[in-house]
């Protein structure tokens, strides 16, 4: 719902402007065709625009505005995601007395929030208001419709030219809808010419389809007045049109414009059919009598070209850059979470996931049921299976991963299910110590995304909930010991590292902050720290991402050595 509003605030934006641009520019001018050509193609590019979504580096001022209604109007979980690649600048690695316990879900602490019984938005309030006002317009529109349609087939009709002539004997104004033409037996009788004359022009230019698409777009925006008042603009183009038409066949305009004045007064029954009366009669005689406008005119339509551009501007989606410590930790939870490392997060993802189909009585994995694996070099390429990429990029080997482990997935678990058989795979993970944490975290982050995306699919066509899952579609991966490569060990442990360390407090207190510090100088800091502390001191260390994982490790092994030395 929304997405939805904030469509409709978009593009009733857009229509506002392009009144004001039409009501500045384009509404003195007798070019009548262009002046309708820019109407209904401008009203149509409104409706469109919105649904052109473009990216920009840095928010311009004029987006904020939007931003802030966007953010309003869209929760969270309902907005669309940004672009833009995520420069992973660093990553947290917290240690703690207990970070050998199996870690909570992923929310950290479970609440009970109290909900009242029944509660109701104020965007879906603003949904079903705006929603019961376009099906009142709707409502307008076919009854005004029925009318119409009733009155043209009360009467006998006559063939006129190629249109269909209908003479009413009430007292009625005169229009035309489709191809049919209806007037009065009193106007026929006294001015059938010029009132005939008018109408043709009218179903000659198709008018109707115009009137038609506007009150379409009327039924979506009901409530913006700037509608309606496009609405006006063009049925004044119309009488325009019509009248310039008749004065072009020969029609005296004198005494044209002095039926104009006798027919000025009455009322118009029908909301999408076009007559004689239906502008300003003031407007009409002016514009008759106007100098016609140069062809030059036109040129004013690339006005529309910089509108157009802006509107996309300030529409446009920011393109978010952050660091993996944005996305994890935010800079004011910094002071109260102890968040862990994306890349240890989803270990204990899997290790969690693995217990609990333990938990739903699957045997052990690798005792039965199909086998996979996934090696990651020092180079970062990657092997599914026996199947290799031979490329080094972190995202086409992540795509690869995903292919490759999605379709043995899914063949596993339609064999299984044909079978009546257990589904229990294990996948084992193996990579090198040369491994980049960045690459490491992308390609477990992309086994995760494929284990979930297939369990939904499952969940979606046996309505499965999650315990049930972890029993029809386990989550079965196992981690290897990294290979060992001299490349990725840290010889000496006097090396110094290109690492930051914070000490931090139980309570949000930085004790100190430790940079391109060695593994031992690293071990007596903490030490030295957790004599006072005790067991409320947190270490967390960033490192690149494009540090090996054999290096992390040993720098996480000697954060645990710190912690159980005495």
């Amino acid at each position: 719902m929304g997405a939805l509003l904030f469509y409709i605030f978009q593009s009733t934006l857009c229509l506002v402007l392009l009144y004001f641009l039409f009501r500045m520019f384009f509404r003195t001018d007798t070019l009548f065709r262009t002046n309708r050509i820019v109407l209904l193609v401008g009203a149509a590019c409104c409706t469109l625009l919105p649904f052109m979504q473009c990216n920009v580096s840095t928010a311009p001022m004029l987006q904020q505005p939007i931003s802030i209604v966007r953010n309003i109007l869209i929760p969270e979980t309902e907005n669309p995601k940004t672009t833009g690649d995520i420069h992973v600048e660093a990553v947290t690695v917290s240690a703690t007395a207990e970070s050998n316990k199996v870690m909570k879900e992923e929310t950290g602490t479970e609440q009970i929030v109290w909900q009242p019984p029944f509660s109701i938005s104020w965007s879906t309030f603003l949904g079903i208001f705006y929603i019961s006002g376009a099906g009142i317009a709707l409502l307008f529109f076919s009854l005004s419709t029925w009318r119409m349609w009733r009155l043209i087939h009360r009467y006998p009709g006559c063939s006129h030219k190629k249109y269909r002539l209908i003479v009413c004997p009430e007292k009625i104004s005169s229009f035309s809808w489709g191809n049919t033409i209806v007037l009065s037996q009193e106007d026929y009788n006294q001015y059938a010419d010029a009132i005939l004359l008018h109408e043709e022009i009218h179903l000659q230019y198709r008018h109707t389809l115009d009137l038609i698409g506007m009150e379409i777009l009327i039924i979506f925006h009901w409530f913006n007045p700037a509608v309606w008042l496009l609405m006006r603009e063009l049925r004044e183009i119309h009488e325009y049109e019509a009248d310039y038409g008749v004065l072009a066949h020969g029609i005296d305009a004198t005494q044209y414009q002095l039926l104009l004045v006798r027919k000025s007064v009455g009322t118009r029954l029908y909301s999408m059919a076009s007559g004689l009366t239906h502008s300003k009669l003031k407007n009409r005689i002016n514009m008759m009598l106007r100098r016609r406008t140069n062809n030059w005119a036109r040129l004013k339509l690339l006005l529309f070209v910089p509108v157009a551009a802006a509107t996309l501007m300030a529409f446009a989606l920011p393109e978010v850059k952050k660091t993996v410590e944005q996305v994890v930790k935010p800079e004011s939870m910094k002071q109260t979470s102890s968040p862990q490392e994306e890349w240890e997060l989803l270990e204990q993802f899997f290790a969690r996931k693995k217990q609990d189909a333990l938990k739903e009585q699957v045997s052990k994995a690798g005792k039965s049921g199909e086998t996979h694996a996934v090696f990651i070099n020092m180079r970062n390429q990657v092997m599914v299976d026996n199947e290799r990429n031979p490329t080094t990029g972190w995202k086409e080997n992540s795509d690869f991963i995903r292919t490759q482990l999605s379709a043995l997935l899914k063949k596993g678990y339609q064999k299984a299910t044909k079978n009546n058989s257990p589904f229990r795979p294990e996948l084992t993970v193996h990579y090198d110590r040369g491994t980049q944490t960045g690459a490491a975290t992308l390609y477990l982050a992309t086994i995760k995304d494929v284990y979930l995306r297939l369990r939904k699919e499952v969940a979606k066509d046996k309505g499965l909930n999650e315990a049930a899952l972890d029993k029809a579609f386990p989550i079965l991966v196992t981690f290897a010991e990294p290979q060992t490569t001299k490349e990725a060990t840290v010889k000496n442990r006097k090396t110094s590292l290109p690492i930051e360390v914070r000490l931090v407090h139980s309570n949000g207190t930085e004790l100190k902050t430790l940079k391109n510090i060695s593994i031992n100088e690293l071990k007596k800091e903490i030490i030295a720290c957790k004599a006072s502390a005790g067991d409320n001191l947190t270490v967390r260390f960033k490192v690149q991402p494009d540090m090996w994982i054999g290096i992390v490790k040993d720098v996480k092994e000697a954060i645990a050595e710190a912690y159980i030395e005495k």
